[in-house]
């Protein structure tokens, strides 16, 4: 039996919303753990003294569903299964992929006794028909790849010898996709090629299926540069033009509206996260200005023939301390002020906000004067910070240095996805 990853912060989400008459969408890039943390979700249900008869489970990419018919059947099925004078707990996953789905939604909410969980790996459909139909009669619950303190709490029940620096550099190499590591206890060759699977069947099935780009062996090869190309380069400021750019020089013919458009179906995988930029001075959303972050590491490391991935680069350090900071507050951004950047702007689920500059080290003065400069123009009194792997936590006038390793194991410092 596949041993299980806690994962209590999402456990206690869930646990907050359990019976309320709101739909709870539980999104997140595939293989991220959604099903698994599902099923253990399930589990405490039935160990509390719910009835199996109480839950119904349907995996929409599975024979199953197939197998009792179209939309109609399946709906009937489901409806026929509720039992009138009991809680009754539905989980749909991935029922996106069936047309016309939302009526299958539609017609258990209106039970005042149905409590209903939709899984699902592309947002896409949360901009469509749902969203006009469910407007504010459901929550999203997102759900990411293994966070760093999981990650190290994995490795040290396997009684590693690695240092607490040590497992941060294997982290920001393999990610935190908890599949891999079942894959991995049976050989590193199997972990990578499982993770080579998870990522086609995400850019051939859901997004070249989905963009309909076409089957000519240049286009397929265009889209794939590009696509890894974003991979590559993380972090970057103003990415469309810098891949409209690259693609120029290289003589690969796809329009700016076309990235824009490839750009979108990554995010709604999961596979990407879209960052907005805000004007600290003028306290103003730039919505035309975004940064972009790669949901985890691991699927990098297997999609370049070279694989020489550096651990110590500050982008993947940064791009793991943005998801660090989605999970832990309700808002994050890339600051702007006087034309300099602020790493990421936060503010807690109370409203507070505090401030963060990420880089490997500052021992060079003038890379800590480079980082300091930003931070220095911020005339408030919220909190601001410089992450970084050095570990003297030096304090210059009101920005902490602050180790990043410690920060990540900071446990208590998480807070509620609610």
């Amino acid at each position: 039996m596949k041993p299980l990853i806690e994962r209590e912060q999402y456990m206690q989400t869930l646990r907050h919303w359990q019976d309320w008459l709101i739909i709870k969408v539980i999104t997140g890039v595939r293989r991220c753990g959604k099903t698994t943390l599902v099923k253990m979700f399930v589990d405490e249900l039935l160990q509390s003294g719910i009835l199996p008869e109480q839950v119904q489970y349907y995996d929409f990419e599975s024979r199953k569903i197939r197998a009792i018919g179209g939309l109609k059947e399946v709906y009937y099925h489901v409806q026929d299964r509720v039992i009138p004078d009991k809680v009754n707990y539905v989980f749909l996953d991935e029922v996106q992929t069936v047309d016309r789905f939302h009526y299958i939604v539609d017609g258990l909410l209106v039970r005042q006794n149905v409590d209903i969980y939709v899984i699902a790996s592309n947002a896409h459909f949360l901009s469509g028909e749902f969203a006009t139909l469910f407007a504010k009669k459901y929550i999203e619950i997102s759900i990411f790849p293994l966070q760093f303190s999981e990650y190290y709490d994995l490795l040290d029940l396997k009684s590693s010898n690695l240092s607490k620096t040590e497992c941060l550099e294997k982290y920001l190499t393999e990610g935190g996709v908890p599949e891999y590591f079942n894959q991995k206890n049976i050989s590193q060759e199997q972990a990578d090629e499982f993770m080579r699977g998870v990522l086609q069947t995400l850019l051939k099935k859901d997004l070249i299926a989905r963009l309909k780009v076409k089957k000519k062996k240049k286009k397929r090869r265009n889209f794939n540069q590009m696509v890894y190309y974003v991979f590559d380069s993380i972090g970057s400021f103003s990415l469309l033009n810098s891949i409209s750019n690259m693609l120029q020089i290289k003589d690969i013919n796809i329009d700016k509206k076309s990235i824009n458009r490839y750009l979108d179906a990554l995010c709604d995988l999961f596979v990407l996260y879209r960052a907005t930029h805000f004007e600290i001075r003028n306290e103003e959303h730039l919505e035309t200005l975004y940064k972009y972050y790669f949901v985890d590491p691991g699927f990098r490391k297997v999609c370049f023939l070279r694989q020489d991935m550096q651990y110590d680069n500050t982008y993947w350090l940064e791009n793991m301390v943005y998801f660090e900071l989605l999970r832990r507050n309700r808002e994050v951004y890339v600051g702007l002020i006087d034309n300099k950047e602020v790493d990421f702007i936060a503010i807690d689920h109370n409203g507070c906000t505090s401030y963060y500059q990420v880089s490997w080290t500052t021992v060079d003065k003038e890379v800590l004067r480079r980082e300091l400069a930003s931070l220095k123009l911020i005339k408030n009194s919220n909190p601001k910070y410089i992450l970084t792997m050095d570990t003297d936590g030096s304090v210059y006038n009101d920005v902490r240095k602050v180790n990043v390793v410690d920060w990540l194991l900071e446990k208590e410092g998480l807070g509620k996805l609610t």
